[in-house]
């Protein structure tokens, strides 16, 4: 509120008003002050007896007093004891409808293209790499390849997938590629306005522009960087991402999951953790799966399944990282890239000991032939270095390696122990023969509605 200095007598503070138009002098006596506050207090209980009685003031709306509600008037459920949940799965095992979750990966491994193949088998209803899908719509949304490519990579899957023509009309009509680079509209969950991040609306749009979708059952996002509107490493940024995606996901009952890159640093160490992307760990803490696709090395893949195909192309790696209250995260599955198809390899994945005793046998071997330095043997049977260095260093203290000192205090070299010895000329015992069927195509039935 402005004030007037002339009206407050204060216009020309050297000039004395005159006593005529001088105020009261106020009496601030102690006798004074208390008669003031007693007649001030009858005033106010005057005023309230005169009144009609208020409506009581409604508690606001908002997620403090929901959940302190909740928590002031939990009661359990009468069978608890007997209550069953069924998990809803989208993809079985591995995406539970109505989450938010990241699919981290470095550049050029495939994310985009895994995600397209992902899209094809919701639509068709097929089998994910031998997991059942929830049949219906699928909508990828891209920051970072444009239309034209897009729309070449679906023909050229489509054709790797063999696809038939009825097949492929099914999929025009239930899988949406959408680039939106250069588009107007809004883009990104998060905007900075006078250094304040806030929200935007794009949660609604993308309710709005799925509305077609009835059985609409995952969103793609490519990518995280693209759609989050700031930085990856700015936490504030994240969980609004976040928070927007499942708003959108909560309210459509289909996942979300939003493309993502695994730092060069965690990619070079092999990080395989839920903290494997770039940026905020924001990002994990807030997702409810994050899955995690990796390029590895032939002679990785010999160690972690009894394989019984002929799969030549680059092998891949898909975790998933973390579980959640209700489900244990699956088993890793182990995957071929080969142009623009991936395949499922062939064979049976080695239990955890049978994976041990591959790995200690190929050190075991590597170091009988000649190679007595934990350089020599990394160079031998490849793969992690950190980790090879660590199974020598596991297989001394279990005595099954030992290290003799070198000549003249020089590095020293690597044995074979008798323990080792005997293990290696022990026949590795056969596992259990068959399986799962693995391949990408209309063998399994999808999961119900």
């Amino acid at each position: 509120m402005d004030l007037d200095l002339g009206d407050l007598g204060l216009g020309d503070p050297e000039r004395p008003l005159p006593k005529a138009s001088r105020g009261a002098v106020i009496d601030w006596s102690p006798e004074a002050v208390k008669a003031r506050k007693i007649a001030a207090r009858e005033a106010r209980s005057a005023a309230r007896d005169a009144e009609p009685a208020a409506e009581p003031a409604a508690e606001p709306a908002d997620e403090a007093a929901s959940w302190v509600d909740l928590v002031r008037d939990y009661r359990p459920e009468l069978d608890i004891e007997a209550r069953q949940h069924a998990v809803e799965w989208a993809v079985e095992d591995w995406i539970q409808r109505g989450k938010v979750g990241v699919l981290v990966a470095g550049g050029g491994t495939g994310k985009t293209t895994l995600l397209m193949m992902l899209g094809i088998c919701i639509a068709l209803g097929w089998p994910f790499f031998g997991q059942r899908v929830q049949r219906g719509s699928f909508l990828l949304l891209s920051a970072d390849d444009d239309q034209h490519d897009l729309d070449a990579v679906l023909a050229l899957l489509c054709r790797a997938l063999k696809l038939s023509p009825e097949d492929f009309a099914i999929v025009a009509v239930k899988l949406r590629l959408v680039s939106i680079i250069g588009l107007a509209g809004t883009r990104t969950f998060t905007t900075t306005l006078r250094g304040d991040i806030l929200t935007t609306d794009l949660p609604e749009l993308l309710h709005t522009a799925t509305e077609g979708m009835t059985d609409l059952v995952g969103v793609a996002l490519d990518t995280l960087r693209q759609f989050c509107g700031g930085s990856s490493s700015d936490e504030q940024t994240i969980k609004l991402t976040l928070d927007g995606c499942r708003a959108f996901a909560q309210r459509r009952q289909c996942f979300v999951v939003l493309s993502h890159h695994t730092g060069k640093q965690a990619y070079r160490d092999a990080i395989t953790d839920m903290y494997c992307g770039t940026g905020s760990a924001a990002i994990a803490d807030n997702s409810r799966f994050v899955l995690l696709l990796q390029a590895a090395e032939w002679s990785e893949i010999n160690d972690k399944i009894e394989r019984t195909g002929n799969e030549a192309g680059q092998p891949l790696v898909l975790r998933s990282t973390r579980g959640s209250i209700m489900v244990k995260a699956p088993e890793a599955m182990y995957l071929c890239r080969d142009g623009f198809r991936i395949t499922r390899i062939k064979g049976r994945t080695l239990s955890s000991a049978e994976q041990v005793d591959a790995r200690d046998r190929k050190v075991l071997q590597a170091v009988r032939s000649g190679h007595q330095s934990k350089r020599a043997v990394f160079a031998e049977v490849g793969g992690n270095k950190r980790a090879v260095f660590d199974q020598v260093d596991a297989l001394v203290g279990r005595g099954l390696l030992v290290e003799e000192a070198g000549t003249k205090g020089g590095t020293k070299k690597l044995m074979v122990a008798a323990p080792g010895a005997r293990l290696l000329d022990t026949p590795k015992e056969a596992g259990p023969k068959g399986g799962t069927s693995l391949s990408i195509g209309p063998m399994v039935p999808p999961l119900p509605d």
